[in-house]
């Protein structure tokens, strides 16, 4: 009943929304037929390192983000960008699987002879074809907003990114005619964005102000004022709206990129206080962007958000060295008395120097050798005609990749020698120049450009950004001390169906040793939303980790739910073994029952009907099927179940199940768990008859609360238990209570971990 109401209320709901009102009106085409297919959403924060994450939440910036990583929702993890550090190269390998794509922001391009920077469409484009040409996107078939390339997203489907801001490429793709209808639609979104539009501005320029009479540049000021309020805030918005139609369409994988805080910290740095105020707004988007996810009908979403990379507070060689890193060059140039054409791209704390015509190695090494002592450059890089690599800084001469590890004393040791790696990659790129200048060394972070926060090289902030996936989300298995992009590519495309893991773990895998159980009722696998979905049910176990789980309310062949076996598809989707108990058959090939899946085998023991209530109110035949399940070398019983409605049928079904017919003769000595849906709360006479022989694991913790399961929406029942024998221990008892969990299923599922004691005296050892 409660999910019948939910259910109806959701789909007037849908009918009056806004992004169903988008889909229609814009010409927008909805994927139908698609709902059981997974989905990716990428939401990415632009520069935000792990460590400034962690202080903005600290702080309160970022609540919703909290909630998910505290309730145990999403797991954490370091997040490597590899090198350079700068959301091109990160995208390249992301999308494309291509490390060190681009050497930086800006560089030469040695083909064409041409200097431009990744923000230009042409050149965007231009590097995103040579991608292309060897790799398939990972958006293929979704969207791409706010991020460098399209990602192989259509281009009526890339928005506001590098590769598609032209004007000519926005008149073609019919964009600037949505704007106008987006316009007309959302006039309330429209309204909330010129106040705040309007807000921000009046905020801003004041602060300008005063940044200019303390002595700050009034050009970088006024651009801080465009970029709080334009890229902070207006294009926030409209990326928000945009991904949240894009996620109720259906797309196969839709990546949104929120530029504010990463445009802020180049101007005031990574940790201040202008850049941190933009992650509130960033994290309310965040959760509008999640809940329309987990509400789309037309395709079941995976959320991972990231960060591309972190941000180091750095000083800078354009404000504090009259005319710059150009001046520099060209004065070390001079110094050796070698006559020769430079060409410097230097947008951040890499740039690229280019010799035309090109110097003997002799000549490189003693320029790069007068650009670290007379120029105070941190670090030189110099790669010779042999492909030796030698990075020359203050303190002597490191080779690459040897050295490397023994210069990163505060980054994380096992990013030490990937790091080292990725400078050779990134050294061989054939974009590189003759000679590149490293902003950062041990001593502290210098950019070549007029700002105050930097990436794009090696600096322990700038390597490690973030990433939040939910946990049971299957990574690469060599992505355990952190997960690059080719890492998140290869789980990405898994996900989607379209590339295997051929090695895999679980993100926030458990390493305890101890038994974790789940009861469900799985309602059909039709959740709140009137989706029916076995998948959905399936990605709650694996983000759970659980070991064994009895399953009720599942059909088999039934034409309300496809006519599939929803008991093998759970299975199937897990890698799991399963057993299916019939306890409703509605014709010779519609069944209705429970079922056992488990990571290892499952013998059967019993599969018979309890006793019932010919006269009650609801009659419906009710069953247990009791198995056996071998677990580190100990037998396990497992009898899952599902009683009936009437409190007299309830009591013999339970004196049933605890008599000499099924588990009586081996409660003392064998280790035993019974579980299911047994319609019957504490303090009731079928209850008390189960916890008089056996274990609430909700009850046996000292200071736990007990939580309700039903219904899922608003809990105010606690029909679901787990009971335990004397063999076990109850080490955690618990009922997720997520955006997924709250829709799957009218039930929440209960979680217990258990520890065994094979004698059944308390002392305990690991299953």
């Amino acid at each position: 009943m409660f999910a019948s109401i939910e259910s109806k209320f959701r789909s007037w709901r849908r009918r009056f929304s806004r992004n169903e009102w988008a889909i229609r009106n814009l010409g927008l085409t909805p994927i139908e037929g698609q709902s059981e297919e997974p989905g990716l959403l990428l939401i990415q924060i632009d520069g935000l390192a792990r460590r400034q994450l962690e202080d903005a939440i600290a702080k309160g910036k970022m609540p919703f983000l909290k909630r998910l990583r505290d309730r145990g929702h999403y797991a954490m993890h370091t997040f490597y960008p590899g090198i350079p550090t700068t959301t091109p190269a990160v995208q390249a390998e992301l999308y494309y699987g291509v490390r060190a794509g681009v050497p930086a922001f800006s560089f030469l391009d040695r083909e064409t002879g041409a200097t431009g920077m990744m923000f230009q469409p042409e050149w965007a484009k231009k590097f995103e074809a040579r991608f292309q040409a060897d790799h398939e996107g990972l958006l293929k078939g979704g969207s791409s907003w706010s991020n460098i390339y399209s990602g192989g997203a259509a281009p009526e489907e890339t928005h506001f990114c590098g590769a598609s801001i032209a004007f000519s490429d926005m008149w073609r793709t019919g964009k600037i005619r949505n704007i106008f209808v987006f316009i007309a639609l959302h006039i309330p979104s429209v309204i909330k964005i010129a106040g705040l539009l309007l807000l921000e501005l009046a905020i801003s320029v004041p602060q300008a102000v005063r940044g200019i009479l303390r002595g700050q540049w009034p050009s970088q000021e006024f651009g801080m004022v465009i970029s709080r309020t334009f890229i902070g805030i207006g294009l926030r918005e409209l990326i928000t709206i945009g991904g949240q139609v894009d996620v109720t369409r259906g797309l196969p994988a839709v990546h949104v990129n929120f530029l504010g805080y990463d445009e802020l910290s180049h101007r005031r740095g990574p940790g201040s206080r202008f850049a941190h105020w933009s992650l509130k707004g960033i994290d309310r988007s965040i959760k509008n962007l999640y809940r329309a996810a987990q509400r789309s009908t037309r395709r079941d979403y995976s959320v991972f958000i990231f960060s591309d990379h972190g941000q180091e507070r750095a000083r800078s060689f354009a404000t504090e060295f009259p005319g710059g890193i150009h001046k520099i060059t060209t004065d070390a140039l001079a110094a050796e008395q070698i006559v020769t054409e430079a060409t410097v791209a230097a947008l951040g704390p890499i740039g690229h120097a280019y010799f035309k015509p090109e110097l003997t190695d002799l000549q490189k090494h003693a320029v790069a050798r007068r650009l670290v002592d007379d120029g105070k450059v941190p670090g030189v890089l110099h790669r010779d005609a042999n492909g030796r690599i030698t990075w020359l800084h203050a303190q002597g001469e490191t080779s690459v990749p040897e050295g490397v590890p023994a210069m990163l004393a505060n980054h994380p040791e096992p990013l030490r020698a990937e790091i080292a790696r990725d400078l050779v990659t990134f050294c061989e790129n054939k974009d590189c120049g003759d000679l590149v200048l490293v902003g950062w060394s041990p001593a502290g972070s210098w950019t070549f450009a007029p700002e105050r926060g930097s990436h794009a090289s090696i600096g322990p902030d700038e390597t490690q950004g973030f990433l939040l996936v939910p946990p049971g989300t299957r990574l690469p298995a060599d992505a355990i001390d952190f997960v690059r992009p080719s890492d998140l590519r290869a789980a990405g495309l898994a996900l989607l169906g379209r590339q295997p893991l051929t090695s895999a773990r679980h993100a926030g895998a458990r390493n305890e040793t101890h038994l974790r159980v789940m009861t469900y009722n799985t309602h059909s696998c039709s959740g709140m939303d009137g989706r029916v979905s076995p998948r959905r049910i399936a990605r709650i176990i694996q983000q759970q980790s659980a070991d064994i789980v009895a399953l009720q309310e599942l059909d088999l062949g039934r034409s309300r739910s496809r006519g599939e076996d929803q008991a093998t598809l759970v299975a199937e989707a897990l890698g799991y073994h399963v057993v299916f108990c019939p306890t409703v058959k509605h014709s010779q090939s519609e069944h209705y029952g429970h079922a056992l899946v488990s990571r290892w085998p499952i013998e059967i023991i019993k599969v018979g009907e309890l006793p019932n209530a010919p006269n009650s109110w609801f009659p419906e035949a009710r069953g247990a099927l009791w198995a056996r399940i071998e677990v580190n070398g100990v037998n396990l019983n497992i009898v899952t179940t599902h009683l009936g409605l009437s409190p007299r049928e309830r009591l013999a079904q339970m004196n049933a199940l605890l008599g000499p017919d099924w588990l009586g003769p081996v409660i003392a000595t064998e280790p035993v768990i019974l579980c299911g849906d047994f319609n019957l709360s504490p303090g009731s006479a079928p209850y008390g008859l189960a916890a008089s022989k056996l274990r609430d694991v909700q009850a046996a913790r000292s200071g736990h609360r007990p939580r309700s399961t039903f219904s899922s929406t608003k809990p105010f029942m606690r029909i679901d238990h787990i009971f335990v024998s004397a063999h076990f221990e109850t080490e955690r008892a618990f009922v997720p209570r997520n955006d997924l969990t709250r829709l799957a299923s009218d039930h929440l599922p209960l979680l217990a971990d258990l520890s065994f004691s094979s004698a059944g005296d308390g002392t305990t050892t690991r299953t």
